[in-house]
């Protein structure tokens, strides 16, 4: 089995593992592979499946709840500059920004970011990320998206654990509701944080990328 990459293991493995532990809380029988006394190789490693499986399957819950979250704040990060909000960049490293968008992307217009519309804006960032990327200068992005995933993953696993609680237990131990919805609230809070810190991180890297050179070929010289 191939190792593991940063993003899989914060943003899939760890929500998977958090979920799976809570089901063995709730369901014991279900969780011996956890709660054994003589945790095998063998045990261990269907364990990680489990949890890989698990955190894909709350991979749906997290994209869900992304949408729903971000609408409070008029789109995700990477998208507030766009509407000039949020403290993302500064007007004159916007100003940066569509150059470096225009001098990197080898676009023949120049480009207005708040002329732009949202699914125009995402396929430039798209292509952000892969230019920083081919630069070898995404490795602090990754982080931070590594981390945006393990926050998402997080209180996704904690909303699917909070259902299966009041399905099991119904509303009677307020305390642990409580504690599952403080877990939510504070992943949302660090899954916000990471958020700006991914786009402020991209935007600026982006920004930092050496011009491209222009080469002159022998058959663009004027002959006199």
């Amino acid at each position: 089995m191939k190792t593991f990459d940063f993003y899989e293991f914060t943003g899939v493995l760890v929500p998977g593992t958090v979920l799976l532990f809570s089901i063995s809380l709730l369901y014991p029988k279900l969780g011996l592979i956890v709660q054994g006394k003589d945790f095998t190789t063998g045990q261990l490693g269907l364990f990680i499946i489990l949890s890989y499986v698990a955190g894909h399957l709350l991979q749906g819950i997290g994209n869900f709840l992304e949408q729903i979250f971000w609408k409070f704040f008029q789109g995700m990060p990477t998208d507030w500059i766009r509407q000039k909000k949020g403290n993302i960049l500064s007007n004159a490293q916007i100003l940066s920004l569509e150059n470096q968008i225009h001098d990197q992307l080898n676009l023949e217009q120049s480009v207005k970011l708040s002329e732009l519309n949202q699914k125009d804006w995402f396929n430039f960032t798209r292509q952000i990320y892969v230019a920083i990327d081919a630069a070898d200068r995404s490795k602090r992005v990754d982080i931070f998206s590594g981390n945006y995933g393990l926050f998402r993953g997080i209180a996704s696993a904690f909303i699917a654990s909070l259902m299966l609680f009041i399905i099991e237990n119904g509303l009677s131990n307020w305390k642990i509701l409580l504690l599952l919805l403080l877990g939510i609230l504070i992943s949302l809070l660090r899954m916000y944080r990471f958020g700006k810190l991914y786009a402020k991180e991209l935007f600026f890297q982006f920004i930092q990328l050496p011009k491209p050179t222009i080469k002159s070929s022998d058959s663009t010289k004027i002959i006199y």
